[in-house]
């Protein structure tokens, strides 16, 4: 079974966990590289590929993080030309339409949101990351 690399940004601890479980639920192989403010994804995204440092299979965002948001992390991954065919998802509790549209403008192929109950975050958002990881 193949690795997926996962490069995630989420700065909720127990959002976190809860990728992860859902990750395991749906019984993929993965190693996650984790990232709790956009500044730091923005070095990382920049530095893909660069000197044999790893190209994700996903690059999964949540919105709203310190330092930055999921509109500057996917400016910095439309600058490096390596990540361009790399799905990219905005994983957020936010609604708001603006936020959604300028998303996708900025390069992310989906945006997930995070349900409130437990049981539905982890069955929509992991068969949301395994629909991403077949399309990449």
């Amino acid at each position: 079974m193949e690795t997926h690399h996962i490069l995630l940004v989420e700065d909720n601890p127990g959002d976190v966990r809860l990728i992860e479980e859902s990750l395991r639920m749906h019984a993929l192989d993965y190693r996650i590289h984790h990232y709790e403010t956009a500044d730091k994804a923005i070095r990382a995204l920049s530095g893909c590929g660069n000197d044999g440092a790893q190209i994700p299979d996903l690059i999964l965002l949540d919105y709203n993080v310190p330092r930055g948001n999921a509109r500057d992390i996917l400016a910095a991954a439309s600058m490096n030309p390596v990540l361009a065919d790399i799905p990219k998802a905005v994983v957020t509790s936010s609604l708001a339409p603006k936020d959604r549209e300028q998303a996708f403008e900025l390069g992310a192929h989906c945006f997930i949101h995070k349900p409130q109950d437990l049981d539905s975050f982890l069955a929509e958002v992991g068969s949301k990351i395994v629909e991403l990881l077949r399309r990449g």
